[in-house]
């Protein structure tokens, strides 16, 4: 296979055999020289991949996947494929082995270049028109669609937004709100990540939206991410004989640094397994509502006393710390923290390149894989002991079942993220402040626009306004981490820092020489500031809305109502005006409102103001504590009196 004159390299039809399956009808140029519908040996599932499990459910479907080069071990192939189902009856040329009622193909692209939804725009057209000449003999649009595509696609089709062509950033947002900070931190702990949903198009969507919060990680970052010299042959995967550089990525490590990591991670998860923590609980099976609900409030309250503590030592710290080396000045004391100075710092960062502070982050290299998409006949390969994780897309329930192969799956439609070991889940707790920075972004996603016409084109709250906001927090992020102080990694999870540095795109970051203009962003977080009682509503909100305990609790009020509705006249109105005085406070709660932060004092005794907002905020925090453990435990009351 040989690469014709420009990035793409081939045109493939996969069709559906009611007796041999998904199978190569035509390529072009051929796939394996000569014989037009043949696969070759590395490349023996590739007609799964573009004509994916549960396709036969949709009229239409779009496919991305990656494939490993079967040229080049260190190259990935981008194939993009697009799915049509048509009545057979419409079929001017019906042929014999044609039995079925209804026709199932995939027009398919395979590029060297991650152009998705660049090529999906124009190959959408083709499949289109190639179903409606009824005649699938007809292959000479399939070969005038290769020529025309080499002749359209260049390096230059890389330059943003021609890659982000179909990657909706304000969708993943509206999709996931909250969750997309906690999704794009969990890609840097390179762990064992599956996505499930059918159809597969909004799936492997989300998978790339993800990806491309990450700066640079679409246009450059994804070269290997399909690259794996696996422990034992492997029928999908081509076996190159002499190269080094496709080595187990353990067996790049000297033994004695194995050991050291080792030991660090067996230290590290030794230190923290005691603290188990009902906030970031994900996959809770407690049926106990009363415990959780119990629980939950005191844990916050405990996490919500510590966070305060902590930000008033890190404010006297602020007032004496020397930020004379720092060229992006911020003013770090904790009511400075308004909307204007928040922009105007983001912008500060956002005009140092990012590529200069060593971006993007090596995620996916040495044994680390992105496969938007994986069909059933790939599922050996992520238990093979030279994979050491994956972020994967599946539509097959199968992939669910294997819980082995799994640390996080995350169901796409219903923006549910369940995670098994406590100490992920932990690493993976969203601190106040990136609460802030998330519900900032929402907030400006999500707001109405005055223009229908013009929703999402603006730069505030557009696609690329989003790209920017996160940019900017990962390279807040790899400045703190390089602080010989550590009491700023509370802001972003002290236990997300150190699992993260444990992991190999930090340490081949960290290794890296093309990142001195890291030095000129200032470190700590964007929205570190002044806890408020705003920030408690935000936070019991997040829990609320966004867990496995939040949900049982809501769906006990739920219950709790029915049974109250129909019970309520033999116990009298008592239980009635429990529930409507929980009911009041839980609407509290789920309506988050704007962070109201306020502007910098200059004046003489700012000092003295700031201590005084502290204690007022403490004792409005313990006065709001206190009502919503006497709430919590009348409501307990109403579901022990229901229930009798």
């Amino acid at each position: 296979m040989a690469e014709i004159g420009g990035p793409i390299l081939h045109v493939i039809v996969v069709g559906f055999h009611h007796k041999k399956g998904c199978q190569v009808e035509y390529s072009y140029p051929p796939l394996v020289p000569g014989s037009p519908n043949e696969c070759p040996l590395g490349w023996k599932y590739l007609p799964t991949l573009a004509l994916p499990d549960g396709s036969h459910n949709y009229d239409e479907d779009t496919v991305y996947f990656h494939l490993p080069s079967i040229t080049d071990s260190k190259k990935t192939i981008f194939g993009v494929s697009c799915f049509r189902q048509i009545p057979a009856e419409k079929l001017k040329n019906r042929t014999s082995d044609i039995t079925r009622g209804t026709v199932q193909k995939s027009v398919c692209v395979l590029s060297t270049i991650p152009l998705y939804g660049h090529i999906q725009v124009k190959m959408a057209l083709i499949t289109y028109a190639y179903f409606k000449e009824g005649d699938f003999s007809k292959v000479s649009l399939l070969e005038e669609t290769y020529r025309n595509l080499n002749d359209c696609m260049n390096a230059d089709s890389q330059i943003p937004p021609q890659i982000f062509v179909g990657l909706s950033a304000r969708d993943f947002i509206l999709q996931f709100r909250h969750k997309a900070l906690l999704l794009f931190k969990l890609l840097l702990l390179e762990k064992k990540v599956v996505f499930y949903q059918s159809p597969v198009q909004p799936l492997c969507a989300a998978i790339l939206t993800l990806l491309s919060l990450h700066p640079g990680m679409i246009e450059s970052g994804l070269e290997k991410s399909a690259c794996i010299r696996p422990s034992r042959p492997m029928s999908p995967i081509p076996t190159f004989e002499d190269d080094d550089d496709d080595e187990s990525w353990s067996d790049k490590l000297p033994a004695d640094e194995i050991k050291n990591i080792n030991d660090d991670l067996n230290g590290f998860n030794d230190s923290k397994k005691n603290n188990n923590e009902k906030i970031m609980n994900i996959n809770d099976e407690d049926d106990n509502v009363v415990e959780i609900e119990t629980t939950i409030v005191n844990n916050y309250a405990n996490t919500l006393n510590d966070d305060i503590h902590r930000v008033q030592s890190s404010n006297m710290i602020s007032l004496t710390m020397d930020d004379a080396d720092s060229n992006i000045p911020r003013d770090n004391s904790n009511d400075a923290l308004s909307e204007a100075r928040v922009t105007s710092t983001i912008t500060q960062i956002a005009h140092v390149d990012y590529q200069s502070c060593g971006l993007p982050m090596n995620l996916f290299s040495n044994g680390y894989l992105c496969l938007p998409y994986l069909s059933l006949p790939y599922l050996d390969l992520l238990g093979d002991k030279n994979v050491r994780g994956y972020v994967v897309g599946a539509t097959n329930v199968l992939f669910k079942q294997k819980k082995q192969l799994i640390d996080v799956l995350i169901e796409v439609e219903s923006a549910r993220i369940e995670a098994t070991d406590p100490e992920l889940r932990r690493q993976l707790h969203l601190t106040t402040e990136d609460l802030r920075f998330a519900d900032y972004i929402v907030r400006h996603v999500a707001e109405p626009r005055q223009d229908v016409f013009l929703d999402g084109v603006g730069w505030e709250g557009g696609d690329e306004w989003i790209r920017t906001q996160f940019r900017v927090y990962l390279m807040s992020l790899l400045r703190t981490s390089i602080q010989q102080d550590t009491r700023q990694y509370d802001h972003f999870n002290s236990s997300f820092m150190n699992a993260w540095k444990l992991t190999n795109n930090y340490n081949m970051w960290i290794n890296t020489t093309a990142k001195n203009d890291i030095n000129l962003i200032d470190s700590g977080h964007l929205f570190a500031g002044q806890l408020s009682v705003q920030d408690m509503k935000l936070r019991l909100s997040h829990t609320m809305q966004n867990t496995e305990s939040g949900r049982k609790i809501n769906q006990a009020m739920v219950t709790t109502g029915r049974a109250v509705a129909s019970t309520g006249k033999a116990v009298g109105g008592a239980i009635s005006q429990a529930k409507g005085a929980f009911s009041n406070w839980w609407s509290t709660l789920t309506t988050v409102q704007g962070l109201e932060i306020d502007t910098l004092d200059t004046g003489n005794d700012s000092i003295n103001q700031e201590i005084t907002e502290n204690k007022i905020c403490e004792e409005q925090t313990k006065n709001y504590e206190n009502e919503i453990i006497d709430q919590v435990i009348n409501t307990n009351m109403t579901s022990h009196l229901t229930v009798d």
